[in-house]
């Protein structure tokens, strides 16, 4: 019969930091290398909010005190989002101050799709499709009216950069509205197996818009 463990006996035996700086290393203000986790209040959708991002990002719950809080992961950290129950606190509204979205990045259009699909199948569309040049997004509202965008990068992070830098808000770029387009129809060219290198160009979504069939 396998011994059973103790809570303490998941402390592992050494700390393992991904670094180790000896005292004077550090020298300037340092940046952080990735966004850990978020925290997301709510109240009486509390456990359709759960419902809803671990859907949404094919995560699992780690751990849970009911009616308290959930903490969920999609990877190999130990939690990604916290979902904390707030009584009192109702739903977001439009006028709400603070964070007002949260981005989380995907490696393919083809990943978009398959969330796109999945989501509406369960009364879920996004409220806005977007090419921005530099990326692609999917914006969509959690119960609570949280606003949570799903999203792919266009080019390389270079090159991204550069995009922002020097093009994306000038005259010659035009209105960000302009790279809006229909989801429904992205579904459909990609899955007749138009190719990602022009469902991606946002002078090419603005063409296919413009004909009706994006």
């Amino acid at each position: 019969m396998a011994t059973k463990l103790s809570p303490r006996d998941y402390i592992p035996n050494s700390v393992a930091p991904l670094r180790v700086d000896a005292p004077g290393t550090v020298k300037e203000m340092p940046s952080p290398n990735k966004i850990h986790h978020i925290h997301i209040f709510a109240d009486q959708n509390y456990k359709q909010v759960v419902a809803f991002y671990i859907t949404l990002l094919n995560a699992e719950i780690v751990r849970e005190r009911p009616d308290n809080v959930t903490f969920l992961t999609y990877d190999d950290y130990d939690h990604r989002i916290a979902i904390f129950k707030r009584e009192g606190w109702g739903k977001r509204t439009d006028n709400t101050q603070g964070v007002s979205h949260v981005a989380l990045a995907y490696e393919s259009l083809g990943e978009l799709m398959f969330i796109y699909k999945k989501m509406k199948t369960l009364g879920y569309q996004p409220h806005r499709a977007l090419n921005h040049g530099n990326s692609t997004s999917f914006d969509y509202r959690d119960p609570d009216g949280n606003e949570v965008e799903i999203m792919i990068d266009n080019y390389t992070p270079h090159e991204n950069k550069a995009y922002k830098r020097h093009y994306q808000g000038t005259r010659e770029f035009g209105k960000s509205g302009d790279g809006n387009f229909d989801p429904a129809k992205m579904l459909e060219l990609y899955e007749a197996g138009v190719p990602d290198s022009l469902l991606l160009d946002r002078e090419e979504v603005k063409r296919l818009t413009a004909e009706g069939k994006l």
